[in-house]
């Protein structure tokens, strides 16, 4: 790794920038290799904070330069530039020149599919021209794009516009992270919006002339759900006359919340129910639901420096889950949110890369845009508004929004609000923030003369650069049930603030049944001796519809940690219970769908790992099969019934009610699979009338090593369909077998439609090869020498894309010793690439050890 990829930046070092920034004008001519960018700037020094005048500049030629009229020569950097200016107000202007056609890392200003598109966060405005590219440096932007495109589009609102070139006006003062500009030939799917305070608001989504054009009706109606939302619950109207958004095939996140300019990914905004599964449609609404929230959550309020960067996106997510489950049921997202925070977040907490939701320091920012910063910063909102009560939390994001609109604000700021709104003092809970790891909470219960006493003990190992922690807030939602299931309290949360810690429930005739962690009240691993009945018996009776589909949860991997380290048979209680669960109707099918999936191979090698016994991934994944034959064996009489009741007629819509019908469906679908061979799901294929159906009938032959007839149908259909394709590159990835996995992604890579330049492409190959647990870890480790190499290739082009992909090997020392090698291997030939960027250099060190950041 280079000596560049070692520089740390530390949260303790900020300081304000040495100058205030009035307004920008920028004028852009375009030209694919030689785009010319002229800023004019004006400046004054920042008296509280004087220091050195230096700008930002990456990948930029500076063509000339002037201060006030008058031509200057500064001094360049590869960095930046420095200059000598006056002690006064004075204009900055600037002439650049940059190549947008070959910026493969696709941040700053770059191109795909033939239109030029920007991405600036976190700091690609640098790559554009020079600028101080910090989000504390914050400023109202007039734009002027010249080209011969018909659409030319930037922040704000349309102030003029000619043959070749429009002018554009952001009234609001942002940062350069959140500045946007597309232009290309486009076609806008339109509608409009009126506000709260009867303001019309225009709407467009711009996409590619072409197929393209039919999938924009779901992502337009579902930001105008969500801007009617962010009015009803907080209170938030839109503040611009017009709100554009792009879809772009090239881009390397979800989307961007640019200031009236939403860039988004492709697949994260085009719908269509041919070529979308209800899972893409319901990650639409959410992704368009969180971009258009940044508005007053990110954009309106920004973060002071990017350590605070929990600030604006854990707050967001939080508020795009409330929206889902508005949109739907409350307790499926709160299942499917917890799902993805323990499989993933608490992986990551458990490893290598553990870090802070606000980190202390970073070599790269791009690279602590994870899960921890976004979902487990969310979690933390959770936590708070569980903590203050409903009215407590609206009330403090009142005061919230009214003090710091316009800032760039602190966790400390956010927290500050809610002590001054709520008289509470939340210096312990800011623990939270600083903390690395997932706090691990053992109960032990006991019953006497009437009265029940929970005693809690709170432990969070030690993680990178934190060797110890102090005791956290922690609430811990209980409910108490009789012998018979009935409830003999109601719900009452808990508030661990001590290493251990005892509560008491009085007046009792009996000793109850605990459900304990409700609604997952926080993010946390509950440790509790607890029998197979027991869990049985939450999962049958338990009013919680987390609890109840987390006892079953638990038993379920109890039942395989035995399936695999003892050879037992699978456990009759468990069967049961599925039995049960599949034959209540009046159960949700979408909570009915989940309560009977098993937990994924790779929850189950953290789960065995955290218990002492070293994972075996093909043991994992011949046990987690070996149940899900016995559970189809055990429900054979029902299934036809079933996946018969949860037909939806009609033109298909993917409202909640149907997506849960098709969802426990195609979970039935599965089990049906183990018993005939396949049959249903052939039919199932054959018959399909949208995506989801589709997609689950071949995917269901594909994992019993059959469908090649359909997997080549479904390609020949849907070859000329970017999105669809992608679907079928990862489908046939994750479901190969896992001594055919390596194999089978290294031909997919060798296919003309396989493109590493496309971030999605590149995921759907290589990110379903890490998500075939057992394939990945397969003992040759080839999944692993196969990865590694691309990522190396990948390096040199998309740093981001890299970086971020690296993570498939984090889990590396839960393993043998032969494969703790392999993976090490991987990890150190990648290390050494020949100018490896600064974003992956310092994944890998992390991952190795190396670094603590």
């Amino acid at each position: 790794m280079t000596d560049a990829a070692q520089e740390t930046i530390y949260l303790k070092d900020y300081r304000p920038f040495a100058y205030i920034v009035d307004d920008v004008h920028l004028t852009f001519k375009l030209a694919d290799t030689a785009t010319r960018v002229i800023s004019r700037i004006s400046f004054r020094p920042n008296t509280d904070f004087p220091g050195e005048f230096f700008l930002h500049g990456q990948d930029v030629k500076l063509i000339s330069a002037k201060i006030d009229g008058v031509a200057v020569s500064p001094n360049v950097t590869p960095d930046g530039l420095t200059c000598d200016v006056p002690d006064a107000p004075f204009v900055w202007e600037a002439e650049v020149e940059i190549s947008p056609s070959t910026n493969t890392a696709l941040e700053g200003l770059y191109m795909s599919g033939g239109m030029y598109c920007t991405q600036c966060e976190a700091e690609g405005f640098r790559k554009i021209t020079f600028y101080p590219d910090r989000p504390d440096v914050m400023s109202v932007f007039t734009v002027r794009v010249e080209g011969d495109y018909p659409v030319l589009l930037s922040n704000g609102n349309p102030v003029a516009s000619g043959e070749g070139w429009a002018e554009w006006h952001d009234p609001w003062p942002k940062p350069a992270y959140l500045f946007a500009l597309v232009a290309g030939n486009l076609v806008a799917h339109p509608s409009s919006f009126t506000t709260m305070s009867g303001k019309d608001v225009d709407l467009n989504i711009y996409v590619r002339p072409g197929p393209d054009e039919d999938k924009c009706a779901f992502g337009m109606e579902a930001l105008k759900r969500s801007m009617k939302w962010d009015e009803d619950v907080y209170g938030r109207e839109y503040d611009l006359d017009i709100f554009n958004i792009v879809a772009v095939d090239d881009f390397n996140m979800g989307a961007m919340e640019n200031k009236g300019l939403n860039i988004f990914n492709s697949s994260c905004v085009l719908a269509s129910p041919e070529t979308s599964t209800d899972a893409n449609f319901e990650r639409i609404e959410a992704i368009i639901a969180h971009e258009y929230f940044h508005n007053w959550t990110g954009n309106r309020i920004t973060c002071r420096d990017w350590f605070q960067l929990c600030l604006k996106e854990g707050l967001t997510v939080f508020r795009d889950q409330q929206y889902t489950g508005d949109q739907g049921s409350h307790a499926v997202k709160r299942i499917e949110d917890a799902i993805t925070l323990r499989s993933r977040q608490f992986r990551e907490d458990g490893g290598p890369l553990a870090h802070p939701v606000r980190p202390e320091s970073f070599i790269e920012i791009n690279n602590f845009y994870t899960i921890t910063v976004y979902e487990k910063g969310a979690e933390l909102i959770g936590m708070l508004k569980r903590l203050v009560g409903d009215a407590e939390y609206y009330k403090a994001l009142d005061l919230y929004f009214t003090r710091h609109d316009g800032d760039a604000a602190t966790i400390e700021d956010w927290l500050q609000v809610f002590e001054d709104s709520t008289g509470r003092d939340l210096t312990q809970f800011k623990r939270w923030y600083s903390q690395a790891g997932t706090p691990h909470v053992t109960v032990t219960d006991d019953f006497k003369d009437g009265t029940y006493t929970i005693n809690l003990k709170q432990e969070t190992s030690p993680t990178p650069g934190q060797d110890s922690k102090q005791a956290q807030v922690i609430p811990i939602a209980v409910g108490l049930l009789s012998q018979n299931g009935d409830e003999v309290s109601p719900t009452r949360v808990l508030e661990m603030t001590e290493d251990s810690q005892s509560f008491t429930f009085e007046g009792l005739a009996a000793k109850p049944v605990p459900s304990i962690l409700r609604d997952f009240s926080a993010p946390v691993i509950l440790q509790r001796e607890q029998s197979n009945t027991e869990r049985a018996f939450l999962m049958a009776h338990d009013t919680d519809p987390f609890n109840k589909w987390d006892a079953g949860q638990t038993l379920a991997k109890n039942v395989l940690i035995q399936m695999i380290t003892q050879d037992a048979a699978p456990d009759g209680a468990f069967l049961d219970g599925i039995a049960a669960i599949l034959r209540d109707d009046t159960l949700d099918p979408a909570f009915r769908a989940l309560a009977v999936s098993l937990p994924s191979e790779d929850d189950m090698a953290q789960s065995l790992h955290g218990a002492g016994t070293t994972p075996d991934p093909l043991a994992i994944h011949h046990a987690v099969e070996a149940l899900r034959v016995a559970m189809a064996q055990h429900v054979q009489d029902i299934l036809p019934r079933i996946q018969a009741g949860m037909t939806v007629s009609g033109p298909y819509s993917p409202d909640a009610k149907s997506a849960g019908k098709r969802s426990l469906g195609n979970t039935v679908l599965g089990l049906l699979s183990r018993l005939d061979g396949g049959a249903a799901a052939a039919k199932q294929y054959d018959e399909a009338d949208n995506m989801t159906m589709q997609l689950a009938g071949l995917a269901a032959l594909l994992k019993l090593g059959k469908g090649s007839a359909e997997s080549q149908a479904f390609r020949t259909q849907w070859r000329d369909d970017r999105l669809v394709m992608d679907k079928w590159f990862g489908l046939t990835v994750s479901m190969a077998a896992p001594e055919n996995a390596a194999r089978t992604a290294m031909q997919l890579t060798q296919e003309p439609d396989f493109d590493m330049k496309n971030p999605n492409r590149f995921r759907a190959v290589f990110g379903a090869l890490a998500g075939n647990s057992a394939g990945f870890h397969d003992a040759s480790g080839a999944s692993y020498t196969l990865l590694g190499n691309w990522l190396a290739k990948l390096d040199a082009i998309n740093p981001q894309t890299t970086a971020r992909m690296t993570a498939a090997f984090e889990t590396w020392p839960r393993y043998d010793a032969d494969r703790q090698s392999k993976m090490r291997g991987a990890l150190e030939t990648l290390g050494a690439t020949a100018g490896l960027s600064r974003d992956t250099g310092e994944m890998v060190g992390r991952m190795l050890g190396n670094q603590t950041s």
